[in-house]
């Protein structure tokens, strides 16, 4: 996968202007017009422009440097610029060399099919993101919280479209309604987006006073997630059509949610497996015991510690883990073993471990036995 900051052959502290001159130098090489008929330069052209596209915006630049191309979903890129067309990337290799008349050389030259048409051109509305803090009980049973967001929303007392009535809604007079003016340069004719209408093709002469003639209103808005079982912190929901409203008729943008799995007392996580570091005492690894031992969901689970034990050791119980997040099974359990050398004893509990010291046989320690005999061998050298 390609790094944008490469494809442009700049630092990651590149300035905005810094950026801006290296797209240009790198499309004005690989342009189509200039390598006519080959693929190849064609390609790059797209590559670069999509490289552009999210750096010389800088919001998107800080979801890239932060998340990479799987944060510019987020963006309304869906993971990358979708630059479908030729027309997608000289709509961007244009708009890099400056504005035409209130609207991008792009435009200028190829028009705005929907402004041609009279209407405003349609957009989807800005996407969200929250993040949401959830407990490793919530992460491994799944939970549905309810979060209050602001949205952008038509205004419910001009039903979006900025005027006070309907009869402060008139035909732009610049343009006649067509959403388009046309302009000489030189030799150039040139169509560009309406500077007066912005190629709505009306005017208002009254605004609406509860929006100010922008059509829309900041609205706070109880939103429910559920959040499924098996989720881990950096994982990322998208709830489609929870964002502003869009432009021009468009879709609502989307909210995306960002997980955080609180760390708990006891358990970690590892992948879908859960570790839980268990404490026992020498007697009790040295004989062996049975322990309650306690799950992610509440439950007890009697797991045999067997005789001898040795501190490390790690025993499996298994499906009592993390569930799958995709619905693929369950993780286990991994219990690790830690013996805990005993503090502070009285005279009588240390009369009883210099009994059971010299008792001790060879055997009873083989790895302390070989270790011994190892160190003997190392100084007869």
């Amino acid at each position: 996968m390609s790094d944008y900051y490469e494809t442009l052959g700049i630092s990651r502290d590149a300035s905005p202007e810094e950026i801006k001159k290296a797209y240009r130098k790198k499309a004005l090489k690989y342009h189509p017009d200039k390598n006519s008929g080959d693929d190849k330069a064609a390609g790059r052209f797209k590559e670069i422009s999509e490289a552009y596209e999210a750096l010389s915006d800088s919001n998107k630049r800080e979801l890239y440097d932060r998340y990479g191309k799987e944060g510019l979903s987020g963006a309304g890129m869906g993971g990358h610029a979708d630059f479908g067309s030729m027309e997608d990337a000289l709509r961007t290799f244009m708009g890099a060399f400056g504005d035409f008349g209130g609207g991008s050389i792009f435009d200028s030259l190829f028009g705005s099919a929907e402004a041609g048409r009279g209407g405003a051109y349609a957009q989807q509305g800005a996407s969200k993101k929250v993040d949401v803090a959830v407990t490793f009980e919530e992460a491994a049973k799944g939970v549905e919280k309810e979060m209050a967001i602001y949205n952008h929303v038509l205004c419910g007392e001009c039903n979006g479209s900025g005027a006070a009535s309907p009869q402060a809604i008139k035909t732009c007079s610049r343009c006649g309604g067509s959403g388009q003016e046309t302009q000489h340069r030189g030799f150039f004719s040139m169509s560009a987006t309406c500077s007066q209408c912005g190629g709505r093709g009306k005017t208002i002469t009254d605004v609406c006073k509860s929006c100010r003639g922008n059509g829309k209103v900041k609205e706070k808005r109880h939103v429910k997630i559920t959040i499924p079982s098996g989720v881990d912190t950096g994982m990322r929901l998208k709830m489609r059509g929870y964002g502003d409203v869009g432009e021009g008729g468009g879709p609502s943008g989307d909210l995306y949610v960002f997980i955080h799995v609180k760390e708990h007392k006891l358990f970690e996580r590892q992948g879908d497996d859960v570790i839980l570091s268990m404490p026992l005492s020498f007697a009790e690894v040295a004989l062996g015991c049975k322990k309650d031992v306690p799950t992610i969901l509440g439950a007890e689970y009697r797991l045999t510690i067997p005789e001898g034990t040795q501190p490390g050791k790690v025993l499996r119980i298994r499906n009592e883990g993390f569930p799958n997040v995709h619905g693929q099974g369950k993780g286990d359990m991994l219990v690790k073993v830690l013996v805990e050398t005993p503090v502070n004893l009285n005279d009588k509990q240390k009369n009883i471990l210099n009994d059971f010291e010299k008792l001790r046989e060879p055997h009873n320690t083989p790895k302390k036995k070989g270790f011994v005999e190892t160190v003997k061998g190392f100084f007869q050298r």
